[in-house]
C-alpha cells in the first residue's frame, strides 16, 4: 500500500511542536539529529517562533539531520533557514555548505542579526527518507540551522529535472508584487519574492486565472501583477560563476481581455543568443503559459531581453521568474528549451556527473580558471586541494554552490536610447525573508528586516 508522506517543518533546537501563526505546525528536532548544541534568542521584532531556537554545531567538520522521512521517487522541495541572531556573541554570521540527500549541495553565507538567509532545494529522494548535512568551511566559523521544511511537488511539474539531479535555488520572483507570496496562496509553499520597480505595472482584469497550464504550477496571484515595457531588458538573473548548468522558467499571462486590434507577442533570449521557450510568447487571458531554458551559463552576469515581434502593438511583459543551478547535470545543458501551455522540456538524464564549484563554499575549487571558470568533480567523489587559505577545509561533495549577486534592471526605451531604471527598496512587514535573492542594486528587496534588535539569551 502506498502511502504520502506529509510535509514536515522542523523547528531546529527546539524539542517540542507548536502551530505558528500561519496554521503550520512545526516539530522539535530531536528525532532527526544527535549532535550539536541548541539557542535560543528573544526577540524584539516580530520573527515568527520557529526562527528563535537554532541548533549550532561547534565540533565536526560535518553535521547532519537524517532519517527525514519523504515519498520515496517523489519530487520534493526542502528549504533551509539561517537566523544568526548573534547567538554566539561573536558579531561574526559563517559561511558554511549545506547538502541535501548527500548529493546537492548550496552555499550559505549567513549575515547579521536582523535577516534571515535562505537555501532550497527540489530533487527526487531515491529512498523514503533524506538527509540534510552541513559542512564547517572554515575552521573558525560554526555552521547552525533556524528550520528545515519539507514540501511534497506534483510528480508533473518540473519535468526538466533528472532523477539524480537537484535544482538549487536562484530566484522566485513576482514582478509587481507588493508582498512575499507563499502558502496558503501557493499550496506548494515555494516563497517568491516581491520586486516593484520604475516601470509600468499592469493588473490583470481576469475574473480567475487557470494555472494548469503551466507545468510548474505557478499560484494565481503571482500571475495577477506583470511588468511590462518597450523592448525590455533587464540584469534580474545571476548565477554564481561561469559554466554552471542552468535552468530558467519565465511565466506569463495576459492581463487585459484583448480587442480584435490588439496583439501582444514577443520573444524572449538569454544573453541574446539564446531563445527562451521554443514557441513564440503569446500570453493567454485568464490562463498562464511557462517558456523555460536548460543550459550553460557563459557568465555569471546574463540577461533577459524581450522583443516585440513586428505585428504586435503591446509591450513585452513578465509576471514570474524562476531560476536554478542544477546540481549532478553531468554537464548536460545544451540549450534545451520549450514553451507549454500544457507540458515541458524533455528531463536530462542525471547521473552524478561532473558539476562546477568554487573555493569559497568547501568541495574542489576551480584550477586555472583563467577567471571564473569551473573544474569538474565526480558526483559523490572526494574533492581536492586548491588555493584555500588557512583554515579553510575541503568537503567530499563537490557540487555546485547558490550564490547571489545585487542586480541591476535597465529597460530599452524605444528609438530614444536606454533607460536604467533601479528596483526600488520597499520596507517590508513580512519579516522572514531569504537573503539568497538579492534582487536590487544596493539594497536587497524584501529583504529589509527593519531595527529588530535581539538578544542572546544563551543555550
Amino acid at each position: 500500500m502506498w502511502i504520502l508522506v506529509s510535509d514536515i517543518s522542523i523547528d531546529c533546537g527546539s524539542s517540542s511542536s507548536h502551530i505558528d501563526a500561519d496554521n503550520r505546525t512545526w516539530v522539535g528536532d530531536t528525532d532527526f539529529v544527535t549532535t550539536g548544541l541548541t539557542s535560543k534568542f528573544v526577540l524584539i521584532s516580530k520573527f515568527s517562533d520557529s526562527l528563535t531556537t537554532l541548533r549550532y554545531f561547534p565540533t565536526g567538520e560535518t553535521n547532519c539531520y537524517t532519517n527525514i522521512p519523504v515519498d520515496k521517487g517523489g519530487k520534493v522541495l526542502v528549504r533551509t533557514r539561517f537566523l544568526y541572531g548573534d547567538y554566539d556573541g561573536e558579531s561574526k554570521a559563517p559561511k558554511f555548505d549545506v547538502v541535501y540527500d548527500g548529493k546537492h549541495r548550496d552555499s550559505v553565507v549567513t549575515t547579521t542579526f536582523e535577516r534571515v538567509t535562505q537555501s532550497e532545494a527540489i530533487f527526487i529522494p531515491e529512498n523514503g527518507n533524506i538527509s540534510v548535512c552541513f559542512f564547517r568551511t572554515l575552521s573558525s566559523e560554526h555552521p547552525f540551522v533556524s528550520t528545515i521544511e519539507v514540501r511534497r511537488l506534483d510528480d508533473s511539474m518540473y519535468t526538466d529535472l533528472g532523477p539524480k539531479e537537484g535544482f538549487i535555488l536562484q530566484q522566485r520572483t513576482a514582478y509587481g508584487a507588493q508582498e512575499l507570496v507563499r502558502s496558503p496562496y501557493d499550496p506548494y509553499d515555494r516563497i517568491w519574492l516581491p520586486a516593484t520597480v520604475f516601470a509600468s505595472h499592469l493588473t490583470s482584469s481576469a475574473t480567475s486565472i487557470n494555472t494548469t497550464g503551466a507545468d510548474n504550477r505557478p499560484p494565481e496571484i503571482v500571475l495577477r501583477t506583470s511588468w511590462s515595457k518597450t523592448d525590455m531588458a533587464f540584469y534580474d538573473i545571476k548565477l554564481p560563476f561561469p559554466g554552471v548548468t542552468f535552468y530558467i522558467v519565465i511565466y506569463f499571462s495576459e492581463p487585459l481581455s484583448l480587442g480584435s486590434d490588439q496583439r501582444r507577442s514577443f520573444n524572449v533570449y538569454y544573453d541574446q543568443d539564446k531563445q527562451v521557450g521554443s514557441n513564440l510568447i503569446v500570453p493567454p487571458f485568464g490562463a498562464v503559459t511557462q517558456a523555460s531554458l536548460r543550459g550553460v551559463g557563459k557568465s555569471a552576469l546574463p540577461y533577459l531581453t524581450f522583443k516585440a515581434t513586428p505585428d504586435s502593438n503591446l509591450n513585452p511583459l513578465i509576471n514570474a521568474l524562476e531560476l536554478y543551478v542544477i546540481s549532478n547535470s553531468g554537464g548536460s545543458g545544451n540549450g534545451t528549451n520549450s514553451t507549454s501551455t500544457s507540458g515541458g522540456g524533455s528531463p536530462s538524464p542525471g547521473g552524478g556527473g561532473s558539476s562546477p564549484n568554487t573555493g569559497g563554499g568547501g568541495g574542489s575549487p576551480p584550477s586555472n580558471t583563467g577567471g571564473g571558470g569551473s573544474s569538474p568533480s565526480t558526483g559523490g567523489g572526494g574533492g581536492g586541494k586548491s588555493g584555500k587559505s588557512e583554515g579553510e577545509k575541503s568537503s567530499s561533495l563537490a557540487l555546485p554552490l547558490g550564490i547571489s549577486f545585487p542586480s541591476l534592471l535597465v529597460l530599452g526605451a524605444g528609438g530614444w536610447g536606454a533607460w536604467k531604471y533601479f528596483i526600488k527598496p520597499r520596507r517590508h512587514p513580512e519579516s522572514e525573508l531569504p537573503l539568497k535573492q538579492n534582487i536590487s542594486v544596493q539594497v536587497n528587496v524584501g529583504n529589509n528586516m527593519g531595527n529588530a534588535t535581539v538578544v542572546n539569551a544563551g543555550q
